[in-house]
Parts: structure tokens; sequence; C-alpha cells
């Protein structure tokens, strides 16, 4: 029988937990062409959110998706842009080429398509390092959406990093110019640096301030876990107490991503039932997996920046008392910030709740063991 766990995909079917508010949220943003942005944490489940959320349409809406992640320059990311939205809204060639005739005219000379042994359309592009003007490909969505009479989704994926190129804040404000004004699109965009995207979003000298409703994600509730687990260990013949599978979220600190990956460990080290002994094997298997990516994040810190840790690992909140300060030798209390920015960009802390919280539940028990922390 399969491991009906999975990690590093996107979770579809019953594979696929809760989030039924979120859910009803984004599908009355896409039927209504509302835009909208989720921000959250990575691996948190917002690709999955958003393609359960499409899928409810049943073929009723158009929907394409790119990743910015990977992206570095305004070219390339015209250029996916493109690759999406030809073979995703047209699903034969002729399509594609009545596509780029009558709405991609400055264009044609520098894409080119052709279909796969596997009757795949395949469209590959050149676009010129000189400028060239961009309304055709901005305004595509648009057109196309227009044109059959259709509610089209564009999903943006890492959104965030189009503010880190060298002309980001005029591909902003470029978007923004178009976007606005499209009635029959809605673009959802997401990313996983929630400070940044916060930023992005809702601050006033910011091109995309107020462009969408915003959701912040949050953690599925561990009791939401406690079910799912039961039932999936249960569909596979195996059983897990509603103690251990609560146990099991909690030791994970109920993270998406890894809820999923400690679940199918423990279902590979079982027979029938998954035991506190065989949870706490698998989470130490699970530390060690991450062994390799925490000496990574570590090994570049100062030692202002690994004592801020120890003394959030210690359980310390108000970092910026003389008594803190003094005890985990902060330095002063302008490292503090410094350090704050350092470790949001870094994706090791989270500052959402107005505390520090670790990004992932390897990190801590990791960071514990090695530099022996103990907790007050």
């Amino acid at each position: 029988m399969k491991n009906p766990f999975k990690y590093g995909e996107l979770s579809t079917g019953e594979n696929f937990c809760n989030r039924k508010q979120e859910i009803k949220r984004l599908q009355s943003a896409f039927r209504d062409g509302q835009s909208i942005v989720i921000i959250s944490p990575r691996r948190w489940g917002k690709s999955s959110l958003v393609n359960r959320s499409v899928d409810t349409f049943k073929g009723k809406l158009i929907c394409i998706q790119i990743d910015c992640f990977g992206i570095s320059s305004s070219r390339e990311f015209y250029a996916a842009f493109l690759r999406a939205t030809l073979p995703q809204t047209n699903s034969k060639l002729q399509q594609v080429v009545d596509t780029v005739t009558k709405s991609l005219k400055s264009l044609m000379p520098y894409v080119k398509y052709g279909v796969s042994e596997n009757d795949e359309i395949q469209i590959s592009l050149d676009l010129p390092n000189k400028k060239y003007d961009v309304e055709d490909i901005l305004e595509l969505p648009q057109r196309i959406a227009v044109d059959r009479k259709a509610r089209l989704v564009f999903c943006i994926d890492e959104f965030q990093k189009i503010a880190e190129w060298s002309d980001g804040k005029m591909v902003l404000e470029k978007l923004r110019s178009y976007w606005q004004n499209h009635n029959q699109v809605s673009y959802c965009l997401y990313g996983s640096k929630r400070h940044l995207m916060s930023t992005l979003f809702a601050h006033s000298s910011q091109p995309f301030y107020r462009f969408g409703e915003i959701l912040f994600l949050n953690k599925i509730e561990a009791s939401e876990w406690t079910s799912f687990l039961v039932k999936e260990f249960e569909q596979t013949e195996k059983i897990i107490s509603e103690e251990t599978a609560s146990r099991l979220a909690k030791l994970v600190d109920s993270h998406s991503y890894f809820v999923q990956y400690l679940a199918r460990i423990c279902w590979n080290n079982s027979d029938k039932k998954i035991t506190d002994e065989i949870l706490d094997n698998s989470f130490n298997e699970l530390l060690n997996d991450h062994l390799s990516l925490f000496q990574n994040q570590t090994r570049s810190l100062t030692k202002y920046q690994v004592n801020y840790l120890k003394a959030v690992s210690a359980g310390e909140m108000q970092l910026t008392s003389q008594r803190v300060l003094n005890q985990f030798d902060l330095g002063s209390p302008g490292n503090i910030k410094r350090n704050q920015d350092v470790f949001e960009d870094l994706e090791i802390l989270d500052y959402a709740s107005g505390t520090p919280g670790f990004c992932d539940p390897y990190f801590e028990p990791l960071f514990k063991r090695i530099f022996k922390i103990t907790t007050n």
C-alpha cells in the first residue's frame, strides 16, 4: 500500500487538509474578478490552496500560473509571462497562431511555436535586448478573457522578487498601470517573504498599495491536523491515536510541509501502529535530514547573531531589555533591529505575531542541541 503523505509537491484530493474558509475567500475573489494577495511563510501551502480553489470551478475558469523564483530581470519576466499565457489559454496550435497574430503584432518576429511529440504546444521566445513596448504582453490576459467571454485568473508566485530587480519599481509601476484596468482578470499574487510582501501591498509609497484583497495565511489548526492524520493512517490500514497525532502536529508547529514530512517518515517506520517511540525516532530522523541545511544557515552568522538566537531559543521576549542585552551579550540595542532584519531576510525567524518565532520547526531543536540551550 502506498504512503499517503507527500511533501515538496502540490497537495491535491484527499492529501489536502482543511483551508475551507480560505478556499471560500479565493473562490469568491476569482468569481467576482477581484484581485487577491496571499501572504505567508514558505511551504505553508499557498500554491496548493490556489490550485484547490481553481479546481472547484471545473474548467469554467482559465488559470495561468508563473513563478518568479529564479527570474532575475524584467526581460525574463515578460518572456515567462508569454510562455505561460499562450499555451495555458490555447488548446490548439492554430489558436496560438491566431492569438499572436491578433494581439501580439509588435512581437510576432520574436515568437516561435510548434507541437512536441506528445502533442504539447511549445512556445519559444527571443525578446530583443533593446527596449520594446510591453503593452501587448501585459494586456494579453484581458484581451483573451474578453474574446473568450471567460473569467481568467493570473497567479504569480514569489511576486516580491520583482522588487529586487534593478528596474523592479519601474516594472511594478507598469504592471499596476495596466492590471488595475482589467475587469475580466483576477490577479492572485503570493509570496513567502512576509515582511517584503506586506511592504509591497500595505505601504502607501509602493505601486501595489491597496491593489487587492489581502489574505494572511495562518497555520492549519492542530485539531484539524489531528483529524486528518488519523483518517489518512486509517485509510492505509495503520493506526495512530488522536493523542499521538496531535503530538505529531505540535512537534512541527503545525507547519504544513513538515506535518506531511514527519507523517510520511512515521508511516514508513511503522507496521500497524504509530507509537510515541516511533514518533520520537521519526522526528529525530527529520532533524538529521535537515542537519546539513541547518549548518549552512548558521555557518556565516556573527557572534551577536548567534547570541540573539540563543536568547530567542531560551524563551526571552524582551530582547532590548538591559538584562537580556547583558546576559546574552547582544551588543547595543541597535543590533537588535539589524539582526531582526537579517533573520527575516534569511527566513530563519518570523515576526508576524509581534515576537520572534522560528520559520522552520527543525531549526530550534537543532540549535538547542548543538548550542546546548536550556529553556527558562
